[in-house]
């Protein structure tokens, strides 16, 4: 038997905008990372709440960074190139040095090391912009 979980995490309604930015963290490497830490077996809404999320200003560069990479990927799931700078987006919204992003990128054995290089590329380039 199979037993399926759901979590709700909005309860009321929430600007588009917002549901991608939560969309983009949520996904991110460094999300998984920090749930990871606080779950055993199974992610409840009580892990969700306290998950620590950044909280830029709306009309940041920032933002809309993880908006529109959120949205490239929902429109192509596909792309590989939003999808490593969403997760370099993420990392610095998290204010990770490189050491620390790398040994997250490292918790993550079963994606490809070509995959993990290429977020590490995007993290870099944009803390050095």
């Amino acid at each position: 038997m199979v037993t399926t979980h759901t979590l709700f995490c909005v309860r009321g309604p929430v600007d588009e905008r917002i549901q991608l930015f939560l969309c983009g963290i949520f996904n991110s490497f460094v999300a998984n990372y920090l749930v990871r830490m606080r779950v055993g077996t199974h992610v409840n809404v009580s892990i969700i709440e306290q998950l620590p999320v950044p909280h830029p200003d709306v009309d940041s560069a920032e933002f809309r960074d993880v908006v529109d990479l959120c949205g490239q990927l929902l429109g192509d799931p596909s792309q590989t190139g939003p999808l490593a700078d969403l997760q370099g987006a993420v990392a610095c919204l998290y204010e990770l040095t490189a050491p620390e992003f790398h040994h997250v990128l490292e918790t993550f054995p079963l994606v490809s090391e070509h995959e993990r290089s290429a977020a590490m590329r995007c993290f870099v380039q944009r803390v050095h912009t």
